[in-house]
């Protein structure tokens, strides 16, 4: 509990601002309910700030809010599986991908291998993009993302 300062003025502040910062760390996610005056707030996350403003009394507060994968620090392999056959489009975007020539691009395609290595963050953009192409792959260590 919080303990109650003798000066009026530093338990407001100063109390106020430790409430505030319990109530945001307690609230359910997505949800954030006014210290002041008790209504949903207004949220809008703009990564990694948390602007929260309050649509009754227009308390506004702000931190920061980080996800598990923004503190993730391992590097991440992405791995392409093996394609017999690889269509041209694959190639290209392969070519693309990686910056490698045509040639180079299919023999990695036929034979699979190392496509690329990051951080997590890079590795979800990549993911996607090769989601997106139909091409199959695999990435070490195990990722949750």
């Amino acid at each position: 509990m919080l303990k109650k300062s003798k000066t009026p003025y530093v338990r407001g502040v100063k109390e106020n601002l430790l409430l505030i910062i319990q109530e945001v760390l307690n609230m359910e996610e997505n949800k954030y309910i006014c210290p002041e005056c008790g209504a949903e707030m207004d949220v809008v996350y703009d990564k990694p700030a948390l602007n929260l403003t309050c649509p009754n009394c227009s308390c506004k507060m702000a931190t920061t809010k980080w996800e598990e994968i923004d503190l993730d620090d391992t590097k991440y392999k992405m791995f392409l599986i093996k394609i017999e056959n690889p269509s041209i489009d694959q190639i290209k975007f392969i070519s693309k991908f990686t910056g490698l020539n045509f040639i180079t691009s299919k023999d990695l395609l036929n034979n699979g291998g190392l496509v690329f290595e990051g951080s997590a963050i890079e590795v979800l953009e990549k993911k996607k993009n090769l989601t997106q192409e139909n091409i199959i792959f695999s990435i070490d260590p195990l990722f949750k993302y």
